[in-house]
């Protein structure tokens, strides 16, 4: 069978999962499960997706995607550790390139910091393609409706999946936005990007904020759907920010910002609420990584937004 989206950004790919090793441990209520990732990269460390699904909650399954960095997955996967306590299973997805993923010689999470924009954008491409065979995975499994909730990087790679994924039934982002002028250039986390371009000359602030203000809108709005052929957009940043997909996406979705963001500013959180078809926007009084002190507001104001699905009436 031909594929329809044979040069399309992720869909081009095989879909479905391959399972190497399921493991069950009844006392702890979590089961382990190594799947073959369907993108070909180079890196064999990546190869391999490792999931983690804690419970088996009547109300569905919630993929959880943490965000970039190598120091903050014991404070994430509390997430997904916690949701059973709500009716939901948790899943935890390690992204490629991230943790046990890492390639040798690398950070967790540093080849997301890198100039080359077709290299980002594979980076991202593989991302997606694995969060959509964790979730074929977890429909394979009967886990029920299934959500997804992705904070900061893990909040762009949620948002484009589930642009893709539409039996994903709600989303909730935390501290994530979109537009990639706002986060490469405004950031602190992306300094070191900066610095990158500043010394091999491929971008700038005028150079992005140029592209953004004039043929990026002209590429979106030549968009019929989530749909991004590869190479067609004036620059290849603008086929994975998170960004281009947000009006693709047709579920409800919980945005949760920090109004003292330096990693995602706040014109990033904006921009992406605006861009969403159907979108709440809650704010916290802190910053980026301090809104892990509001884990538990988060937690029950996602269960509670993901609960409503067989609750119209509290629409």
């Amino acid at each position: 069978m031909i594929n329809p989206y044979k040069n399309c950004f992720t869909l081009r790919y095989q879909a479905g999962c391959k399972i190497i090793r399921e493991e069950r441990e009844p006392a702890r209520d979590l089961t382990t499960v190594s799947l073959r990732s369907n993108y070909p990269t180079d890196f064999a460390e990546s190869r391999t997706i490792p999931l983690n699904i804690f419970g088996a909650g009547p109300k569905g399954c919630v993929l959880f995607i943490h965000g970039m960095g190598d120091r903050n997955l014991n404070h994430l996967r509390w997430f997904p550790e916690n949701f059973s306590r709500f009716g939901f299973s948790g899943a935890l997805l390690r992204l490629p390139y991230h943790f046990e993923r890492t390639p040798s010689g690398f950070r967790s999470g540093q080849m997301f910091l890198e100039t080359d924009r077709d290299g980002l954008r594979n980076h991202f491409e593989h991302s997606v393609l694995d969060a959509m065979t964790c979730l074929d995975y977890l429909a394979s499994k009967n886990y029920g409706p299934l959500f997804i909730m992705g904070y900061s990087l893990g909040g762009f790679i949620a948002t484009i999946t589930a642009s893709l994924y539409p039996e994903i039934r709600r989303v909730s982002l935390v501290v994530s936005g979109g537009n990639f002028y706002h986060i490469t250039w405004k950031s602190f986390a992306t300094r070191v990007l900066r610095l990158r371009y500043e010394e091999d000359k491929t971008c700038n602030a005028h150079k992005c904020r140029a592209y953004h203000a004039g043929v990026y809108r002209e590429f979106m709005e030549s968009l019929q759907g989530p749909y991004i052929v590869l190479n067609s957009a004036p620059i290849s940043c603008l086929e994975y920010d998170p960004l281009t997909f947000a009006r693709f996406v047709e579920q409800p979705v919980l945005l949760t910002g920090a109004l003292l963001d330096i990693f995602v500013p706040r014109k990033s959180t904006l921009a992406l609420h605006q861009a969403l078809p159907d979108s709440t926007l809650k704010w916290l009084p802190c910053g980026h990584l301090t809104s892990i002190l509001f884990k538990e507001s988060i937690l029950k104001q996602t269960t509670e937004f993901f609960s409503r699905i067989n609750s119209p009436v509290m629409e």
